[in-house]
């Protein structure tokens, strides 16, 4: 054996601080939009203190946000330490984090509970483009949070083939001429959108399609990665690492705050794009280590983070079921009670459904996982990411 290969690890451990807590919030705001809407659309309609209309849209680019950072960041730190990336480890990780409860939920959802959906959503759904099927308004709503399983799987058909060039600073052209195109193809379609059907449909289907937001989470990665690593010379790292620094942040966050308040009043054109961004130049902060949130590292917040793609994708389940008991169980006098009793009901039975799908099924195929793990967060967390 050559003393370079002996000397590449066999699996390399990294700390990312707050990024469970992260998914918690996105998957938190996802829950509460969908309560809001569905209890509205069975008649409860007790006025709410808070909006949460678009809570739902915001949790959503977050995640997708997230996936795009860390993904990206994986790829480049297993592309330095090995020397290479291993698309084959690659799409096996990514089966076996994501097929498992995924093809669950479409048995149980299209021929168990509520059995419901046209053999199009079906077979769509199978297919991994259960998106389209969304769009089409096909999807049942007991389970359509799989929508955004299919347009993930769609983003990694082609995103971890530009992370096989040699350099990194060719793979930040990619990226960001991928980017121009998405915004210029959206920007052009939403405003031509009118002019007839097709249109109209292709830019429901283009913002469905959040391939931008996972984008600018892949673009920030690189240049987190590049900052510690050096890999090129950045124009504008001066400018870059200013993210480093508290006070930046503190006025980064606030910014995000105000806007996410102008677009929970009212949503904003694109405002998925600027959400992106904020959202992004955050992480790269609060993935810092030493930069723990006392909220994000919580342990009941990083604990739902851990079991955050259960809650996403099973949370109608244990909605509905609040919501009939809430609607039949419950006076329509007793208002405040009704409001109580189906929020705070709901994020429960989430949150143990989501724990016992974690360690009753998706954990069994996050060990095997493991085993194709080279880049993992922590002995620890091996299982778990």
């Amino acid at each position: 054996m050559s003393e370079e290969a002996a000397s590449v690890p066999k699996k390399a451990y990294f700390y990312f601080a707050n990024l469970d807590g992260i998914r918690a919030i996105a998957a938190l705001l996802v829950v509460l939009s969908h309560v809001q809407l569905h209890k509205k659309l069975q008649g409860i309609h007790h006025q709410d203190v808070i909006d949460f209309k678009n809570f739902g849209k915001i949790g959503v680019t977050i995640f997708f946000t997230l996936s795009g950072f860390l993904i990206s960041y994986l790829l480049l730190e297993e592309k330095k330490r090995f020397k290479k990336v291993s698309l084959k480890h690659f799409y096996i990780r990514r089966i076996l984090r994501i097929w498992p409860l995924y093809f669950l939920l479409i048995v149980v959802g299209f021929f168990i509970y509520p059995a419901k959906g046209s053999m199009h959503a079906l077979w769509l759904s199978v297919f991994l483009m259960p998106n389209v099927a969304f769009c089409m308004k096909l999807l049942p709503d007991m389970f359509d949070p799989i929508w955004s399983i299919g347009v993930e799987e769609q983003f990694y058909i082609f995103h971890p083939h530009i992370f096989r060039q040699k350099n990194v600073k060719n793979i930040l052209y990619a990226l960001t001429g991928i980017l121009i195109l998405l915004v210029t193809l959206n920007l052009t379609v939403r405003y031509y959108q009118y002019h007839n059907q097709f249109l109209l449909s292709l830019d429901l289907f283009l913002y469905f399609t959040r391939f931008d937001d996972m984008m600018i989470g892949a673009i920030v990665a690189l240049l987190y990665f590049n900052t510690k690593n050096n890999s090129f010379t950045f124009r504008f790292q001066a400018a870059f690492n200013l993210l480093f620094n508290k006070y930046f942040q503190m006025g980064l966050a606030g910014a995000f705050v105000i806007f996410i308040c102008l677009f929970v009043r009212r949503e904003i054109g694109h405002g998925d794009l600027i959400i992106s961004a904020f959202s992004a130049l955050m992480m790269v902060y609060l993935c810092e280590p030493g930069n723990t949130n006392v909220f994000l590292g919580n342990n009941v917040v990083t604990y739902c983070g851990k079991i955050s793609y259960g809650i996403y994708l099973l949370h109608k389940y244990p909605l509905m079921l609040m919501l009939f008991i809430v609607r039949n169980y419950i006076h329509p006098t007793s208002a405040f009670w009704q409001i109580v009793i189906l929020y705070l009901g709901t994020v429960t039975l989430v949150v143990i459904l989501a724990s016992i799908s974690y360690f009753g099924f998706e954990r069994y195929f996050l060990r095997i996982k493991n085993r194709f793990q080279k880049i993992t967060q922590t002995k620890q967390a091996a299982i778990s990411a």
